[in-house]
């Protein structure tokens, strides 16, 4: 048996900034022994249970004096991603270390300590590591590091820091900068590009920032590279034409797509020659950018080569295409014409996607010809298709038919119910009231969370108070964490129609299973009665996993093969078993138990993401129990899978899939695998399509 430090040569580069990412994270990896295996299984435990559990944060703590070095990265990375500022001076030491890896994990574990801290807000007590004192040691350790991932990894968190201002960014800048002079790696524009997000905090990128991704752009001979100093310049408004006009000529499909963004910096001859060209090329992507550049510099375009377009036979770049045609065209009876002829066609292709073209173009026809979507609509209000019945509730709000978005408010589906809902919300306000207060009675934790949001402010208090209550127990009683959106939405109803007479009915939720509801409900007893009520969370029992077996498993993969009437067709996808253990371990749980088989992929937005994966065809209804995030380094790059969530630690076992490079999402969402064969099966998934199986391989 090897011991655990033998690991580090296959493991490491797991925690290396995304351009520095090697082959080695690919080797097989040794078991090791078990003692080892058991201290590895401990730290992954503590950093699962957030600190909560029977050994608090002391397994993570002891780790950072491991002679281990896996056992130190394990450590530094787990007290980052509890996202507490206050263990900031415990990471700082870790800055230093001998292995240039656990430089880096430090850095960002540092960066990741600050996420939840807004910006200009102080430190709390004295203890706890200013953004400033943060912002000086990256800065200093950035100057004389010698590795150059590692010194990618401080430049990219030094521009994740929660600064002030520009006065407290500047230095920052300055660094970064210097580092991108002396090597324009992905993590040291992550950097930038970072900064450039905040401008209004940082008051935008310096001058000499800027020229040095002008030539990244150009002249880098990594990919990622160039794409990211694009998308940088265009978040800073500083796209020239000459950049543009190279960009839209690199090999890299990305970089063409991304060149788009600054369209506007060419003159119109230029411009009509680029969209051409774009709207021609051989990727989809570009085409379906190019569809949106087609319309810049007119808010009345020419759209016949968005018409055109309409034929293309990517489904992404057809329906990115119908779409577009809902916004006002030079040409609109042309533009309504293709629109009539899509929407009337004879239904051909596989079940789910035959209706995809008619139901979006009844939405734009909606916007442009609202005559003839009107005849056209009760056909898709008819469908036994759920979808197609939501989209005739998106066309019925656009056209303002309140007797149709009223019958289907009382659809058997919770998706177009909710459809129905946001649409009576737009035109009749609280008119509808009587609608939103019987959805409340329905299951469907969307359409509950849309009848619960449209009641706010209703003038019927009581009714909505005593809904809301008996809604709040009912839901209550399923015990899914899932439920929280909903919940806490009924609760804010609650507050705002309630007093000390709801006492009784609302002091249970002081030891709800999910700690947001219960502190939710202290803050609102509190209130009532005016003096400090806390809450007692009983939190749901976290699945014990066995997260080192899984951490230390190599070429753990699942094999996903969409089902027949949808397709069909396999892609293979890697889990990240050494970056998100306990989510890989959660999701080959859920794999073998055929969770996901017959799941259906509810959002489909090209170039952006797939997603799904839950059992409710809508992303509000998952798994019962939350997932904590495993952010790391590693970007959210074409082809990676994440996991879906709406905020800290609420990940349901929904995933997506990046369609495009997606750096917004860096250390957001836990990135959990990366697809290795089949990606252009993965790259036609439209609405609702389904899973058939998946199948677990080489997992322990």
């Amino acid at each position: 048996m090897r011991r655990l430090s033998i690991v580090i040569v296959g493991l490491l580069a797991g925690a290396l900034p995304a351009g520095a990412l090697s082959a080695a994270q690919q080797r097989p990896v040794p078991r090791a022994a078990a003692h080892d295996a058991a201290v590895l299984d401990r730290l992954l435990r503590a950093e699962d249970a957030r600190g909560h559990g029977s050994d608090g944060l002391v397994p993570l703590l002891d780790g950072l004096a491991s002679r281990d070095t896996l056992i130190r990265r394990v450590a530094v990375r787990g007290l980052g991603r509890q996202q507490r500022p206050e263990l900031g001076r415990t990471l700082l030491p870790a800055l230093a270390d001998p292995v240039a890896a656990i430089r880096a994990e430090a850095a960002n574990a540092l960066a990741q300590s600050f996420r939840r801290v807004r910006r200009g807000v102080a430190a709390t007590d004295t203890g706890e590591l200013s953004v400033d004192g943060a912002r000086d040691a990256l800065v200093a350790k950035l100057a004389v590091e010698t590795d150059a991932a590692a010194a990618a990894g401080m430049a990219e968190a030094l521009g994740r820091l929660p600064y002030a201002d520009s006065g407290d960014a500047r230095p920052a800048m300055a660094a970064i900068s210097a580092r991108v002079r002396l090597a324009p790696v992905y993590g040291a524009v992550h950097g930038l590009y970072t900064l450039a997000l905040a401008r209004r905090a940082v008051g935008g990128l310096a001058p000499q920032s800027i020229v040095l991704l002008k030539t990244a752009a150009r002249s880098n001979t990594d990919a990622a590279v160039r794409r990211l100093s694009v998308l940088t310049l265009a978040v800073t408004g500083a796209l020239d034409s000459g950049t543009v006009l190279r960009a839209t000529r690199d090999t890299d499909e990305q970089v063409r797509r991304l060149a788009l963004r600054g369209i506007a910096s060419l003159d119109s001859a230029a411009r009509v020659a680029v969209v051409q060209r774009a709207l021609a090329d051989p990727s989809a992507i570009v085409r379906v950018d190019a569809i949106g550049a087609a319309r810049s510099g007119s808010r009345s375009p020419d759209c016949s080569a968005i018409a055109g377009a309409t034929a293309d036979l990517h489904p992404y770049v057809a329906l990115t295409a119908i779409d577009s045609l809902g916004a006002p065209c030079r040409d609109a009876a042309a533009a309504g014409s293709t629109l009539a002829r899509i929407a009337t066609a004879p239904r051909r292709g596989l079940p789910n996607h035959a209706w995809q073209r008619p139901a979006h173009a009844l939405v734009a026809l909606a916007h442009t010809a609202p005559a003839v979507a009107e005849s056209l609509v009760p056909r898709a209000a008819a469908s036994a298709r759920w979808q197609e019945r939501a989209y005739a509730a998106r066309a019925a709000a656009v056209m303002a038919d309140t007797i149709l978005l009223y019958r289907l408010a009382a659809d058997t589906n919770a998706n177009v119910r909710e459809a129905a809902i946001t649409g009576l919300v737009r035109r009749v306000g609280h008119g509808a009231d009587s609608v939103y207060l019987r959805v409340l009675t329905l299951t469907g934790y969307q359409s509950v969370l849309a009848a619960a949001q449209a009641l706010a402010g209703s003038p019927d208090s009581a009714a909505v108070l005593a809904a809301s209550l008996d809604a709040l127990d009912r839901l209550t009683r399923a015990r899914s964490e899932n439920a929280r959106d909903p919940r806490l939405a009924l609760l804010q109803r609650i507050g705002e129609t309630g007093g000390l007479a709801a006492r009784a009915r609302l002091e249970p939720y002081l030891a709800d299973f999910d700690t947001t509801v219960a502190a939710t409900a202290g803050s609102l007893l509190s209130r009532w009665t005016g003096a400090a009520v806390a809450p007692r969370a009983v939190p749901l029992p976290i699945q014990p996993e066995r997260l080192a077996a899984v951490f230390l498993a190599p070429g753990v993969r699942f094999r996903l093969t969409m089902a027949t009437g949808s397709g069909g067709g396999t892609f293979t996808l890697r889990l990240l078993t050494n970056e998100a253990p306990a989510t890989a371990a959660h999701l080959i749980r859920l794999a073998r138990r055929g969770y996901y088989e017959g799941a259906v992929l509810q959002r489909v937005e090209p170039n952006f993401v797939v997603q799904g994966g839950g059992p409710g065809e809508t992303e509000y209804i998952g798994d019962t129990v939350f997932m904590r995030d495993e952010v790391a380094w590693r970007t959210h790059a074409r082809g990676t899978l994440g996991i879906s969530s709406r905020g800290r630690d609420t990940g349901d076992a929904q995933w997506f899939i990046n369609l495009v490079d997606n750096p917004l999402l860096d250390h957001e969402y836990t990135v959990f695998g990366t697809i290795v064969s089949g990606r252009d099966v993965a790259e036609r998934i439209v609405e609702g399509d389904r899973i058939g199986r998946v199948e677990v391989i080489g997992a322990p």
